[in-house]
């Protein structure tokens, strides 16, 4: 529990600061930038064929004019990755396979919140009444159940990384 406490603390800090010099300067942060933009290709690719996106200092608008989502820094499952990256050193140390799990961590999480997204998207223009039903309560499942794949999956990546350290 102290190695997670501390690690969460240590990396939603670094976050904070990185979060601050953004403001500081007058800049989006670049997470929310990247999400935003995933998040535009895959509504294209799913069918959103007058997607729109644009970005300014305080998130991005993605979606059709008149119908677009806000993408802003809470968005980004950013603190769900720092989350399940402390949980991830919280249990196995600071080593290099904790590393490798946190990125790839991130890397799932940020693949079920673009897809998330992009869903949002195509329901604001197609799911009349559903889109308000699934943006309060389906959409935080999809982030969550992430999680719940990296967790059920661990034991696999810890084992497949422990093969690869042996060759």
């Amino acid at each position: 529990m102290i190695r997670f406490g501390s690690s969460f603390v240590v990396l939603a800090l670094a976050y904070e600061a990185y979060l601050n010099y953004t403001e500081s300067i007058g800049d989006l942060d670049l997470v929310t930038y990247y999400i935003s933009r995933g998040t535009f290709e895959f509504s294209k690719f799913i069918g959103v064929a007058d997607c729109e996106w644009s970005c300014f200092y305080d998130g991005c608008r993605v979606g059709r004019e008149g119908r677009m989502i806000n993408i802003i820094e809470g968005c980004n499952g950013l603190m769900l990755a720092i989350t399940y990256s402390a949980y991830i050193i919280g249990i196995g140390g600071f080593t290099r396979n904790s590393l490798i799990q946190s990125v790839f961590g991130f890397i799932v999480i940020t693949l079920f919140n673009i897809g998330r997204l992009g869903l949002l998207i195509l329901l604001r223009d197609h799911g009349g009444d559903l889109y308000f039903y699934f943006l309060k309560y389906f959409f935080s499942l999809i982030l969550y159940f992430s999680i719940v794949v990296l967790w059920v999956s661990k034991p696999k990546i810890d084992k497949f990384l422990s093969l690869k350290s042996k060759e």
